[in-house]
């Protein structure tokens, strides 16, 4: 046991909080099987239906330019990367990767853990695209008060405390292995201004009203039930200021099998999109609003998107 607790959590996570995650996986994973067991007796309630997927004309995705637009997927996602702004946020977030190795401070892999895997280059550059895509596009700058929901221990968060932002992270660990705890400890030892709180997206967010200059989502809405996205929607909208912007990205697997959820948001099905995230929020788009899914069908979708709060 000590072992498989020293290879999911960094090595400086107190012994007494790991036994800790290890009592709260066993209560969670309780609860996921006795909610799956329920839910494959009754259908799921309040989940959005998929509807017909909108695609451009066929061949589209493979010929087409990169559109120049800043609500868009990532089919094109080695122009994106090769892009001035997209290539200075990489430099800077790789100057960070380094600092905190020297520093031996641990920061999540592309799959949320600290478990050390190998992940295809194809994984690893759709990450780093959503990361810069929403940083390079979003217009945060140092000082900005900023939200993260979901993304605790992420080099995403690490690196807009580093900016000089002030950060808030959310994060229920539902890998129970020490992201919060360890976003905080590494906050202290960088002298970052950066505060995570474990809480679940279910409750409203414990800030005031019209408090942030951003708030963030990487790929955290596509895992949640549609009723939850709708609510954590309106209160993105609250604790916004005015002017404020919310930056956010999400994947669909079409192959994703989850009872209580489904397989995610996809511009291909806009519909749902708009009614989960957009009207709920009240939000206005941000940029252009045709938001094309040039993937194939069968193939994983990644998109980002911007909305604003009216002034």
């Amino acid at each position: 046991m000590k072992k498989h607790l020293h290879k999911i959590c960094p090595p400086y996570i107190p012994f007494s909080y790991r036994q800790f995650l290890v009592l709260r996986k066993v209560y969670r994973q309780s609860r996921a099987r006795l909610a799956e067991m329920v839910a494959k007796k009754l259908k799921p309630e309040n989940i959005i239906p998929d509807g017909t997927g909108v695609w451009p004309s066929e061949g589209y995705w493979f010929i087409a330019d990169n559109p120049a637009a800043i609500n868009k997927c990532a089919r094109w996602i080695d122009e994106d990367l090769s892009r001035e702004a997209m290539r200075s946020v990489r430099n800077r977030m790789n100057e960070l990767k380094k600092t905190l190795k020297s520093k031996r401070l641990s920061f999540c892999s592309p799959a949320g853990t600290f478990v050390p895997e190998t992940y295809l280059e194809s994984t690893q550059r759709r990450k780093d695209w959503e990361n810069y895509w929403i940083i390079a596009h979003s217009g945060v700058k140092k000082g900005d008060q900023v939200l993260d929901i979901g993304g605790a221990s992420t080099l995403f968060a690490f690196y807009l405390a580093g900016l000089g932002c002030q950060v808030n992270v959310i994060d229920n660990d539902w890998g129970n292995c020490a992201t919060v705890y360890n976003t905080n400890y590494v906050a202290k030892k960088m002298k970052w201004n950066l505060t995570a709180l474990d809480r679940d997206i279910s409750k409203p967010l414990p800030f005031p009203d019209n408090h942030f200059d951003c708030v963030f989502s990487i790929c955290v809405i596509e895992h949640l039930p549609s009723s939850i996205r709708r609510f954590m929607m309106k209160e993105v909208a609250r604790v916004l200021k005015p002017g404020g912007m919310a930056g956010l990205t999400t994947d669909y697997d079409h192959q994703r099998k989850v009872l209580l959820t489904d397989k995610g948001l996809r511009f291909a099905y806009y519909d749902k999109l708009s009614e989960d995230i957009i009207k709920p929020s009240g939000l206005q788009i941000y940029g252009n609003t045709d938001f094309v899914d040039a993937f194939d069908p069968k193939e994983n979708f990644l998109g980002a998107f911007f909305l604003m709060k009216n002034r």
